[in-house]
């Protein structure tokens, strides 16, 4: 049996980092209390860079597990110092029956005991998958989301905090990697996204996590699926367990370069693309400046490309496969007018100054010079 892509690369970062910087030049670098307790200071930077800003109302999403049951314990010790307003939800997406049913209730016990108000949401993951056309993993990711966002909306919460942490972000790296994902994809999860979802322990790692919930003998619950190798997040994950403290670390150095990137790209899009963005159609069709477009770098028109199908993706899909949207990154660039019919059924059309977005009924895949 072969060895995997991502196994490959973790052996390619093992021998890159035998000259790597030490790890008390890291340590000097590093507050004490962060070697301390790196979860509670996670938090509390969130709330000095108002990430979560202080005194606002927060949703925790915790499903039970070791990353989101840290979150609940961590915000609730701090929340008397930054003012954070607290209440948890919790997600039953309808998968795993008696087990999923008591992870509902060892959340619900938890919330209680802090004194927190709690929310449940059961969803039909299966059945999402079914009428979306998703893995059930995809399908299930799209409807807590969903449902994150109603229980937010019910709450009054203005952040939605998920539990995605350093060895997550790393996972997702290395996953793209394999799949050739661009420069969003390899920066792993955002910190912070447009609908209030936020991820303030993107720096800690998953040790630390088990490390802060062992010194406070809190219980968290084990997902059974996190042992299929089927799934590739689990593969790479027992991968990477198998790497050094060191790898990890070049590892989470190479995603926190990627998401600078991501993040520079991002204001270069709502700097010098979005502003030209209007609305042109009944349909909620858009046009932008093509020759702008075409001006740009090119990591800069991929991510614009990105951002002005996104409103027509399907739920839980990307708006266009790589091979789209790389050809579409070409014909801008070419400066020519053309048609492009992408598999996601969205329309683009350059013609003269303009690109026109928007939904197509038409055949996917076509590609030819505008008439």
């Amino acid at each position: 049996m072969g060895v995997s892509f991502a196994k490959r690369l973790l052996i390619s970062y093992a021998c890159a980092q035998r000259q790597s910087i030490p790890k008390t030049t890291i340590a000097r670098a590093m507050p004490y209390h962060r070697h301390m307790d790196a979860v509670l200071a996670a938090l509390e930077s969130a709330a000095e860079t108002a990430l979560v800003p202080r005194d606002s109302s927060v949703l925790l999403a915790v499903s039970g597990g070791a990353d989101s049951s840290a979150l609940l314990h961590g915000a609730a010790a701090i929340a008397g110092d930054t003012g954070w307003i607290l209440s948890v939800g919790h997600v039953h997406h309808g998968l795993r029956g008696r087990e999923a049913d008591r992870d509902a209730a060892f959340v619900s016990e938890q919330a209680r005991r802090l004194g927190l108000p709690f929310f449940l949401r059961r969803e039909d993951a299966r059945g999402a998958a079914r009428r979306l056309g998703l893995s059930p993993e995809a399908a299930a990711r799209h409807v807590r989301y969903r449902a994150l966002s109603e229980i937010a909306a019910e709450a009054g919460a203005t952040r939605i905090a998920t539990a995605h942490q350093r060895d997550d972000a790393i996972e997702s790296h290395l996953i793209a990697r394999e799949r050739r994902g661009g420069t969003s994809r390899l920066a792993g999860p955002r910190e912070r996204r447009g609908d209030g979802v936020v991820r303030p322990l993107l720096s800690v790692s998953r040790s630390e996590i088990l490390a802060f919930l062992a010194a406070r003998s809190c219980a968290f619950r084990r997902d059974a699926s996190n042992g299929d190798l089927r799934l590739t997040r689990n593969r790479v994950r027992r991968e990477l367990e198998a790497a050094s403290e060191d790898e990890r670390r070049a590892l989470a150095e190479e995603v926190a370069a990627c998401r600078d990137l991501a993040g520079r790209l991002e204001e270069a899009v709502a700097a010098e693309i979005l502003p030209t963005v209007r609305s042109c159609g009944p349909d909620g069709r858009i046009d932008a400046d093509a020759r702008r477009l075409q001006a740009a770098a090119e990591d800069v028109r991929r991510l614009a490309l990105d951002r002005l199908a996104s409103r027509f993706a399907r739920p839980g899909r990307a708006p266009m496969t790589g091979v789209e949207r790389e050809a579409l990154v070409a014909r801008l660039g070419s400066g020519l007018d053309f048609r492009f019919e992408a598999g996601r059924r969205i329309r683009f059309e350059r013609r003269g100054d303009r690109l026109r977005v928007g939904p197509s009924a038409g055949p996917p895949g076509r590609v030819r010079r505008a008439v």
